[in-house]
């Protein structure tokens, strides 16, 4: 069954086709949480998140615009999105915990707003340089291994990259282009880390 199928009947509160949906996805969003919270982390937490995602998809199935890009993706970009705000709400305990200023915490709402501004324009982009380019500024993965991965030369990895990157360039500014490559680095506009 495809997935736009599935989340058809689970708008009609089908609980077979959301069961198919969480075996179909549930591996690979564990993956993505594991990735940004790392293996040192509480995997109940892990858990946690990917639990939070199909029960927002549950809830609210009519949220997910087929336009803007597959059901994949759109449940890695929840999965991502909520391991990067139990991130940030970690590091804001033990910034609180040990007495530091909150001008140590960076800027949440705009790191969200601008990683979701460059999924959506990353999304636009056809194939394979869509699927590159996720896989390199949203997954944060190398070259080499996007190139081991989807079974492409690096040769011609690095020039779609070098073309996506241009792409993004002319629709960002130059500011946050260099946010970009700070994000990829775990670090806010001011270069601190998060």
């Amino acid at each position: 069954m495809e997935d736009l199928e599935l989340l058809q009947k689970i708008a009609q509160q089908d609980e077979e086709a959301f069961e198919l949906l969480m075996d179909r996805y549930s591996k690979l969003l564990w993956v993505v949480s594991l990735s940004i919270l790392g293996k040192n982390h509480d995997p109940q937490d892990i858990e946690e998140i990917v639990s939070d995602t199909f029960l927002r998809i549950w809830k609210a199935p009519h949220k997910y615009q087929p336009k803007r890009g597959s059901l994949k993706n759109y449940l890695i970009l929840i999965t991502r999105s909520l391991s990067i705000n139990k991130l940030q709400r970690n590091q804001k305990d033990y910034l609180l915990n040990d007495n530091f200023t909150l001008e140590n915490i960076p800027a949440t709402e705009e790191n969200r707003e601008f990683i979701n501004e460059m999924f959506d324009l990353i999304n636009s982009l056809n194939n394979p340089m869509r699927e590159i380019c996720l896989q390199r500024y949203i997954f944060e993965k190398t070259p080499t291994m996007i190139s081991r991965d989807l079974k492409i030369s690096l040769k011609t990895v690095n020039n779609y990259l070098y073309r996506g990157k241009r792409m993004l360039q002319q629709t960002f500014a130059e500011q946050d282009m260099e946010f970009l490559l700070l994000l990829n680095k775990g670090a806010d506009r001011n270069g601190k880390k998060i």
